[in-house]
């Protein structure tokens, strides 16, 4: 994702406080002018080209000319007529869990302005503007009409998301806004062309579970309008997730009431083969390559690997993390414990201080028995909060040396049976939940230092032994 606004240089940050990333051109004062953000074009041609599209040599911005409350300037600024890419498809099939493949074309992908964000029911009878998001660069990807039924429609999307997140052309992250999904609904009856119906646009849909939804929801009312012996009218609808229906949101207007003109204050972009080249050669392997090579290579799930996939920059930690070491040990601890952090954290791997050589050290740890699975996952916490010292300083600061003095944890839990007959009288008669607790003790006596497996069976054994006593 940008750092900055498409034609400004303001903070492209979505979560700051309101207003606060705001220049004077995302507030529509008068006398600012645009200027183009270059790093917009190129992680807009890494999107195209990711999506087997075609950058153009030559593009052009154009006034879409509406008023409402979150559109400052009165007009986006867009590509309507001269896009910055062509073509390109999506393509579907077993790997998605499909029975079948197919392509969903692409149309056109075009940059344009984003609006700002209207905030309800905070002072009722008002609503409040947040600039903050005014003019943030946005990709419009418009696809052909191929897409049937609900579940291609989510898979795309979720390709989509996958593909962008995977080459860092944006997070995609549907919840904060960072990519949201348009659809088109429209059906047809029984012989007739499946594009005969009339369309219904449903906005800014932000999940996968809302979009197949809303579209569920869509296609059921325009089924019932038709057999009541009604029109469908075209119009530009919303969707309610907790009724499951659509509601009207406005008519849809024709292209021609949005008065489409050139923008007179952005000249045209021209962008040379040797640039679009350049920006080809910065594309890591694309997310099916690195599927099949993941899956193949280290004999993981195609779970794990889409799991991984889904978070930039994953792969290359799971790859320089793995060598010499057991993969599948690697990704689970990849996409368990590390996830698990960056969830808690709600952070990104990009922006945490978790390297590889930290991780490659604290997995050598617990395989050398140095520290048990709790302490090493303290030491996940200890990184991902940014301390830079060796495992063995941590280890050493913290006390975690591991007990592997088998001789001393005996005598550690003979203590603690001696202490509590009735238990061991419940565990004799058949109470085996009992050895939980004693493990529990002997674990709570050692701070945590002693291995739970060998704590365990060192219990049982001594428990065993009474029984034949």
């Amino acid at each position: 994702m940008a750092k900055k606004k498409l034609f400004s240089p303001a903070s492209a940050k979505w979560d700051d406080p309101p207003n606060t990333n705001v220049a004077l051109v995302d507030a529509g004062v008068p006398g600012s002018l645009p200027l183009l953000n270059p790093e917009c074009m190129q992680l807009a041609a890494r999107a195209i080209i990711g999506l087997d599209g075609k950058v153009q040599n030559q593009s052009s911005f154009d006034r879409k000319h509406y008023f409402y409350s979150d559109q400052p300037l009165g007009f986006q600024i867009t590509q309507q007529h001269s896009p910055i890419g062509r073509g390109g498809k999506i393509h579907l099939g077993t790997n998605e869990g499909l029975k079948y493949t197919k392509d969903i074309r692409i149309s056109q992908m075009q940059l344009e302005q984003d609006t700002a964000k209207s905030i309800h029911a905070v002072y009722p009878g008002y609503v409040l503007t947040d600039l903050n998001r005014a003019g943030v660069a946005l990709l419009e990807i418009v696809s052909e009409p191929d897409i049937d039924t609900p579940d291609e429609a989510t898979l795309c999307v979720r390709k989509i998301q996958t593909l962008l997140r995977h080459i860092g052309a944006s997070h995609c992250n549907m919840e904060e806004g960072s990519m949201r999904c348009d659809i088109n609904v429209s059906v047809y009856r029984d012989g007739e062309c499946r594009l005969s119906g009339t369309r219904c646009e449903l906005k800014n849909l932000n999940s996968l579970k809302v979009i197949r939804g809303a579209i569920n929801a869509e296609v059921r009312r325009q089924i019932e309008v038709i057999h009541n012996g009604k029109q469908v009218e075209q119009e530009t609808r919303g969707f309610d997730a907790r009724q499951g229906k659509t509601f009207l949101a406005r008519s849809k207007e024709d292209a021609p009431d949005y008065r489409y003109m050139p923008e007179p204050d952005i000249p045209e972009v021209h962008l040379t083969d040797q640039w679009i080249e350049a920006v080809r050669a910065t594309l890591p392997e694309l997310p099916e390559a690195t599927l099949a090579r993941i899956q193949g290579q280290y004999s993981l799930s195609k779970d794990t690997v889409e799991t991984m996939l889904d978070e930039p920059g994953c792969i290359g930690l799971f790859e320089n993390v793995a060598k010499g070491r057991n993969a599948k040990v690697v990704a689970a601890w990849i996409t368990s414990e590390v996830f698990g952090q960056l969830s808690y954290r709600a952070q990104r791997l990009q922006d945490s201080t978790l390297t590889a050589n930290q991780l490659s050290a604290l997995l050598d740890a617990l395989e050398g028995k140095m520290v048990t699975s709790t302490q090493a996952k303290q030491l996940l916490v200890e990184y991902m909060n940014g301390d830079v010292r060796s495992v063995a300083d941590l280890i050493k600061a913290h006390g975690w040396e591991v007990i592997n003095d088998e001789g001393k944890l005996a005598d550690t839990a003979k203590s603690i049976l001696d202490e509590h007959p009735k238990e061991i009288e419940g565990y004799l008669k058949g109470q085996k939940r009992r050895l939980n607790f004693f493990v529990g003790k002997v674990m709570t006596a050692t701070k945590g230092q002693a291995r739970p497996q060998d704590v365990s069976r060192i219990v049982h054994e001594l428990l065993e032994k009474r029984r034949r006593a």
